[in-house]
């Protein structure tokens, strides 16, 4: 598959804005991995990452629909715009896109597939000034819903979640893998991130509805 190419040195300055720290901390991860991107700034809020835009100038601000949808005051949204910060907004399946925010947004990255392919070329497509919308999240909008689950994880993320649903700490799963901790706190960022999920124990029953995760046989 062909990648997009990405602006070269100096490179892109990207702010980030989602509450959560463990979602903020997998989708730091996978932005160091892009080589176009120099500098990562985080923030819980989206209205904190506006206020800092001025000093900052950064090129991007990822956040998310759900932080969108606390954040109803106009002026963040005129902040970033008067600072030509472009914005990348992930959406979970079952999320919608605040009216107030949607002229200003750049582009449309689908949460539940999310991967690294998948933002390197959002990544790409915004920061050349094309509008970006993720193929699997077009899909879920034009046509008709696909009974299976809309979420695809990884087969190392999937190890990791079978490995937390039977109980295991992240030390145990990363020993058990071969992995370091940090490793499996990363695959954990991931799958919360595209489960929606603010922490392991509801992300495994998300798995399970899902049918991504074999449901526990009764007694």
């Amino acid at each position: 598959m062909h990648l997009p190419t990405l602006p070269s040195s100096p490179g892109l300055t990207v702010a980030l804005a989602l509450r959560k720290d463990i979602h903020r901390y997998g989708l730091e991860g996978m932005l160091h991995s892009l080589e176009s991107i120099a500098s990562i700034f985080s923030y819980p809020t989206v209205a904190d990452a506006a206020e800092a835009a001025p000093k900052l100038s950064p090129d991007l601000l990822l956040t998310s629909a759900a932080e969108l949808a606390e954040a109803p005051d106009a002026a963040p949204a005129r902040r970033l715009r008067d600072h030509d910060v472009r914005l990348v907004v992930l959406v979970g399946p079952e999320e919608r896109m605040t009216p107030a925010w949607a002229p200003h947004v750049h582009g449309f990255v689908d949460r539940s597939a999310l991967h690294l392919s998948l933002l390197r070329e959002a990544v790409a497509d915004v920061s050349a000034g094309r509008f970006h919308v993720s193929a699997s999240l077009a899909r879920r909008l034009l046509v008709p819903a696909d009974p299976g689950p809309a979420v695809a994880l990884t087969a190392r993320e999937t190890q990791v979640l079978e490995l937390v649903a039977g109980g295991l700490s992240n030390k145990q799963a990363a020993r058990a893998l071969g992995i370091s901790e940090n490793g499996v706190k990363r695959l954990m960022g991931n799958i919360l991130a595209k489960l929606n999920s603010p922490n392991r124990t509801l992300a495994v029953v998300r798995a399970m509805e899902l049918g991504l995760l074999a449901k526990p046989a009764a007694a």
